[in-house]
């Protein structure tokens, strides 16, 4: 049924003038649907719910499955316990991809394999207007940060041959995971304390890209103070002068301008073969997606074939809703207020640290400060501020892991004010904070 004869349907029973005026609201809200699914760019302006529920119910009732018609006698045919269930994907069902490959278009799946499409252009758009103009290709992986970091180092074991990978260390078990999952072996090359900043030792990264063979760099833009960023662009350049695939695990670097340009500058000093961010951490999804990026189109390819089976549209779908929640605008704006409340934030703990003897990490940190809490028992305030509702939070014990390093100097405890919180999640926190600190007795 084409505009034509629905408009002749609606000419019988309304008045042509009435019928021209519905169908300009109905232009107006379909408008950024059309357009979205058209340049399969990232918008300036964000749609709205209903936008975005009918843009999604048309993708997915192109998929078999919603044929009424259909006799479906597959072993895999999208069948589900209700339609509630149903709604958990959005209605795709069928999920994405085909065995060996990720993004292979599916026969009985065209609303996914088009949704899935539109997600990477989407999320890709996205990341070059944010930040990193110099990438030529993305995907939106049904993985997490970890995983997604896992999938390109088996990428580069397959298609490359590496055997190991050299990581700048960082007290966080994923990556680690990560690298063991993908069946390489590990080197981690220690960290140097510099002042307050614990940061990569690039001297010793250099020696053991240039006696090593066979091995890739996984370095990392985003982590709790007091470990800073690597030097990315330092690295690129070893890699390129050494034949060394670099990966960089910007997990939620997309909201900091100065981090985004960091990579981009490496990228086009050096060599950077993928870059990992989160759904949940930049974009504001539910947890359970990434986006990878690359300068090279032919690698992405090769990411998106390493991948075992189908995948959860899951994931996808809710990364590509979010960004199409947010928009440009809205992000710029967004970013700008997490800059505000990282330096309310930081205020708030410069008033702590005056008053109870303690001061705040000289460190730089896209999202998180730290403040030192020596002759306080760590893991005693970090249950308070549990108990006392406060999320986050993140309390270190002099000696103990998470600083990154041996022997690390001082007791810590680590706040965010990273995107997506409000200045009122920094007022509270900081105040419980302080009462519950006040009523700690000293070691």
């Amino acid at each position: 049924m084409d505009n034509d004869e629905i408009d002749r349907i609606l000419e019988k029973n309304i008045p042509k003038s009435m019928l021209q005026r519905g169908r300009t609201t109905v232009d107006s809200l379909l408008s950024p649907v059309r357009d979205v699914l058209n340049r399969r760019q990232f918008p300036d302006k964000a749609l709205t719910d209903l936008q975005l529920e009918i843009m999604l119910q048309l993708l997915s009732s192109l998929d078999t499955d919603k044929d009424p018609e259909a006799a479906r006698v597959g072993e895999r045919e999208a069948r589900i316990a209700s339609p509630f269930i149903g709604q958990l994907s959005a209605g795709f069902n069928h999920g994405v991809g085909r065995s060996g490959q990720l993004v292979a278009p599916q026969p009985k799946a065209p609303g996914s394999s088009l949704m899935q499409q539109v997600a990477n252009n989407v999320a890709l758009d996205a990341i070059r207007k944010l930040g990193l103009s110099n990438m030529k290709s993305g995907i939106v992986t049904p993985l997490s940060t970890g995983m997604s970091i896992s999938l390109i180092l088996s990428a580069l074991r397959r298609e490359q041959g590496i055997k190991h990978v050299l990581f700048p260390r960082i007290d966080h078990a994923s990556p680690h995971r990560a690298i063991a999952f993908a069946g390489l072996e590990e080197t981690v090359i220690p960290t140097i304390i510099n002042g307050d900043a614990v940061q990569a030792d690039l001297g010793n990264l250099e020696k053991r890209i240039k006696n090593a063979e066979y091995c890739a760099v996984l370095a990392t833009t985003t982590f709790f103070p007091p470990r800073e960023s690597d030097p990315v662009k330092e690295i690129a350049r070893l890699c390129a002068e050494n034949a060394t695939p670099l990966v960089i695990n910007n997990a939620y670097g997309v909201q900091s301008e100065k981090t985004m340009g960091e990579i981009r500058s490496a990228a086009d000093a050096g060599r950077v073969d993928a870059v990992v961010q989160s759904s949940d951490k930049n974009f504001l999804a539910p947890v359970g997606g990434s986006v990878i990026v690359s300068p090279s189109g032919a690698f992405i390819e090769q990411v998106t074939e390493t991948y075992a089976g189908r995948a959860s549209a899951a994931p996808i779908v809710q990364t590509l809703a979010a960004l199409l929640a947010i928009g440009l605008d809205k992000y710029k704006n967004l970013r700008q207020q997490q800059t505000e409340n990282l330096a309310f934030l930081s205020d708030r703990m410069h008033e702590l640290a005056d008053k109870f003897g303690q001061r705040v990490l000289s460190v730089w940190n896209p999202v998180a400060c730290a403040i030192t809490i020596d002759g306080v028992d760590a893991k005693e305030l970090g249950a308070r501020l549990y108990n006392a509702r406060v999320t986050g939070p993140r309390a270190v014990e002099k000696g103990e892991s998470g600083s990154s390093c041996d022997g690390y100097p001082h007791s810590y405890l680590v706040m965010n004010a990273a995107i997506g919180a409000s200045r009122n999640d920094m007022e509270t926190a900081t105040a419980k904070l302080a009462a519950e600190w006040g009523q700690l007795q000293p070691k």
